[in-house]
């Protein structure tokens, strides 16, 4: 009888760390974790760090205190802050990092009150906020994929604001809302106008004289999903449009701007509920019904 290995109580799974620096956002760096089991000496970054722990325990070391941090936590790090961090067992931590320049926070800042603000400081270390964490998921996966520069500058100013307005310790005052219907109308416009070129926020900003927090707060409002979502509300109205012509889905992707055809396909089937393969292929049954003899 052949004897049979004894099972293991775990597989280590191999570590593996993931980094990127999307060329659309000067100023942030972003990175992947897997299964990290390796302890990180005490160090500082020039940025602001913030980590979202996904799987796995450990500690970080950050002002002289150990913070715990368990899955569905999110630490913050501030610049020059000495710091280190380790995980508990042998399968370590899986985790995203984003780390953002310290202007980019401080220019969020002067964003929400209309006047300049220095560097917030933010003394909780360690959030488990469900919308703060909802907002970094969404903002770290518009960043490791092929997408709209429009998309991840608002969903970055939408966290750094969310975090200045709850969590720093000077909270800025945000000012009062205004509705501003024409600047709203332009933005609409051009949009519409210009739906297959990457427009940025700072871009639509300038056009309507309106800073960008500003801008994204009183268009949401308005029309009742911020300027990045209608962009693509307009483009897949125009896939559509192109699908039912006889277009491929590549050339469909590439004529409404989307980054490439799996970025199209995502959003599509996001909105249209079905994939942009069967859309096409019901527009060819209904015209294919349409020519036969009657």
């Amino acid at each position: 009888m052949t004897a049979t290995a004894p099972k293991k109580e775990f597989d280590i799974k191999p570590e593996k760390i993931t980094v990127w620096r999307p060329s659309d956002l000067a100023g942030i760096e972003i990175r992947r974790g897997t299964n990290v089991a390796r302890p990180v000496p005490r160090h500082w970054h020039e940025e602001f760090q913030l980590c979202f722990v996904q799987a796995g325990a450990g500690e970080l070391f950050y002002r002289g205190v150990n913070h715990l941090t368990p899955p569905a936590s999110l630490f913050i790090v501030h610049p020059g802050e000495i710091h280190s961090n380790f995980a508990y067992g042998p399968q370590g931590c899986s985790y995203s990092t984003i780390y953002a320049r310290p202007d980019l926070v401080s220019r969020a800042a002067s964003e929400v009150s209309g006047r300049s603000q220095d560097i917030p400081f933010f003394s909780t270390s360690i959030i488990y906020d469900r919308d703060i964490l909802d907002l970094y998921t969404r903002l770290h996966l518009s960043l490791e994929m092929p997408g709209a520069s429009l998309e991840r500058e608002s969903r970055l100013l939408e966290l750094l604001v969310k975090l200045i307005t709850r969590y720093s310790e000077d909270r800025p005052q945000v000012r009062p809302h205004s509705r501003e219907p024409e600047h709203v109308r332009r933005v609409r416009e051009y949009l519409t106008e210009h739906y297959a070129e990457n427009v940025s926020l700072e871009e639509l900003s300038r056009i309507v004289g309106l800073s960008q927090f500003h801008l994204n707060r009183v268009f949401s409002r308005e029309v009742g999903m911020p300027p990045h979502a209608f962009q693509t509300q307009v483009r897949i109205v125009e896939a559509k449009r192109l699908l039912r012509q006889g277009l491929s889905l590549s050339q469909v992707a590439a004529q409404t701007g989307f980054a490439d055809q799996s970025h199209f396909t995502r959003h599509f089937k996001r909105l249209a509920v079905v994939p942009p393969g069967k859309y096409l292929e019901g527009s060819k049954n209904v015209q294919d019904f349409s020519r036969m003899p009657r």
